[in-house]
């Protein structure tokens, strides 16, 4: 950023450089004896002695003033430069940086159970060990879910996340969307266990898996290309996880983050205008720790049974869900002792797993192929750079990818944008005869060919 002023000019500004030299010139003894004369041709005789008496008469002085006057100047020039650094770093109009809540507009904190011990240990403690058995009991007395989970939302630690969200304001370009059926309430009572930290999804007795009882319904009669869109992150801005369930097709499936308090009160809302739902799995990204997925992430350092462990934890933040996407991964995926165990853990689960990035050594499509997990890898994200063409650039790319493959699934975040160009995209397909599937439908779409 270019500064409206420079320290040269400041100092001058105060009196420094050449122009106050000139001033002081009588005091200094070299220009005494330059032999210049300090009058202008033409000016009277008496003006000349006038000053001289003047000069010797603050000679005195001269030094004093001097002092005074560099003291004050480079005082104010220190202070200038404070201010105008705290200024860029701390005043700085928001809408340069991009950072900064809007006027108004209302932060979110999210509760996030700490770990207990050591990082490494992977052992995930829940809050409030004295008494939280009474409240579990209570819960299970009323027959409730939610009331079941150890670290549910009324248990808050000390200290949490705080996020600036977007307003409402920002999504009012988007239209309404027709109203569609809602899906079928969840959970099932018959695919829900207890676990150590809360409710887990299981398959039933009767062999019914939770990501097909949950799956949002679709005629496997359609032959056309199908195309899903996944918008991950939700649940961390109010007014963006409203907006993708409220002015998004249906068939446009929506993941939470695990991070996210009252991830029970949303899935009900995106179930009932449609929509199918995933749950973000943090996994261990191949940049960490530069690139971190949080304190529930699943680690290469970590023991498989530790791991494990965090998985449960993770699942048991909602329920309805009918599996999981992963949140980074890219080193996690690539280290088959670790990551075995979690995939035969989502299958043992009736879990959908899908994969949103593809490693260049992932072993996930491998290992999914081979112990029967029901899998779906990512095959582009929609905004990268978050600019309305570069977004319908890539949904053009999506297009050709899916006339090529039959299916084709892509991502992106709930940023204003990407929602209205999603949007306004969908709207088109009828007409290009692609269908926009959910997740579980491409799955099936892959798992038949």
């Amino acid at each position: 950023m270019k500064l409206p002023f420079t320290l040269k000019g400041l100092l001058k500004g105060l009196g420094f450089g050449k122009g106050a030299r000139r001033k002081d010139q009588a005091e200094d003894p070299e220009d005494a004896d330059s032999g210049k004369p300090e009058d202008e041709p033409g000016a009277p005789a008496g003006d000349g002695q006038e000053d001289a008496a003047e000069g010797a008469q603050d000679s005195a002085g001269g030094g004093k003033r001097r002092l005074i006057i560099v003291g004050a100047g480079a005082s104010a020039a220190a202070l200038a430069v404070i201010g105008v650094g705290g200024w860029m770093f701390l005043g700085s109009d928001a809408g340069d940086s991009g950072y900064g809540p809007e006027p108004g507009v209302p932060r979110v904190e999210l509760a996030i159970p700490p770990l207990a011990g050591a990082p490494d240990e992977g052992v995930l403690t829940p809050p409030g060990d004295a008494g939280t058995g009474d409240r579990q009991a209570s819960a299970e007395a009323a027959g409730t879910v939610a009331g079941n989970r150890e670290g549910a939302d009324d248990e808050r630690p000390d200290s949490g996340v705080v996020v600036s969200p977007v307003s409402l304001v920002a999504f009012s370009n988007m239209p309404e969307v027709p109203v569609e059926p809602p899906l079928a309430r969840v959970p099932d009572p018959a695919l829900v266990e207890q676990g150590a930290y809360g409710p887990l999804p299981r398959v039933g007795a009767d062999g019914r898996r939770p990501w097909r009882v949950y799956a949002r319904p679709f005629d496997a009669r359609d032959e056309r290309p199908r195309i899903a869109v996944i918008i991950t992150g939700l649940g961390l801005s109010q007014a963006a996880t409203e907006a993708a369930i409220t002015r998004l097709p249906g068939s446009v499936t929506l993941a939470f983050d695990p991070y996210a308090k009252g991830l029970d009160d949303w899935i009900p809302l995106a179930r009932e205008a449609g929509h199918e739902v995933l749950l973000s799995l943090p996994m261990e990204s191949a940049n960490f720790p530069v690139h971190d997925p949080g304190p529930y992430a699943l680690r290469t350092s970590l023991a498989p049974a530790d791991n494990l462990r965090r998985l449960e934890f993770v699942l048991s933040r909602l329920s309805g869900y009918v599996g999981v996407v992963t949140l980074m991964g890219s080193g996690f995926t690539t280290a088959e002792e670790q990551l075995r165990p979690v995939l035969e853990a989502l299958r043992g689960r009736g879990l959908l797993f899908v994969e949103a990035v593809r490693a260049p050594k992932t072993l996930a499509p491998e290992i999914a192929t081979e112990i029967g997990l029901p899998h779906v890898a990512n095959d582009l994200v929609l905004d990268e750079n978050p600019s309305r063409a570069s977004i319908d650039i890539r949904l053009a790319e999506l297009e050709g990818i899916v006339r090529k493959r039959t299916t084709a699934v892509a991502m992106a975040a709930p940023n204003p944008a990407t929602l209205e160009r999603i949007a306004a995209w969908a709207a088109t397909l009828e007409g290009k005869n692609l269908a926009l599937a959910p997740v579980s439908a491409v799955a099936l779409r892959q798992r038949t060919r």
